[in-house]
């Protein structure tokens, strides 16, 4: 059975990137991580999967990928 999604958030480590924004430019530490199982068919083993999206973008990332659970 696969387990439940999970959320959180972590921190950029801004002070390696040395980013400078403008104020009101929103948050540029947050990085969003959802970890989910599924199966990609019916009979498929079940797999993990760790996406991330960075301070500021549209776009998910894989940032991992796992058999079993």
């Amino acid at each position: 059975m696969a387990a439940d999604p999970v959320h959180w958030f972590a921190r950029d480590a801004w002070w390696d990137t040395r980013r400078t924004a403008a104020v009101g430019s929103g948050d540029l530490v947050s990085i969003e991580y959802w970890r989910v199982q599924v199966r990609l068919g019916s009979s498929s083993a079940l797999r993990t999967f760790t996406l991330r999206r960075n301070p500021l973008s549209t776009q998910w990332l894989l940032d991992e990928n796992s058999d079993g659970g």
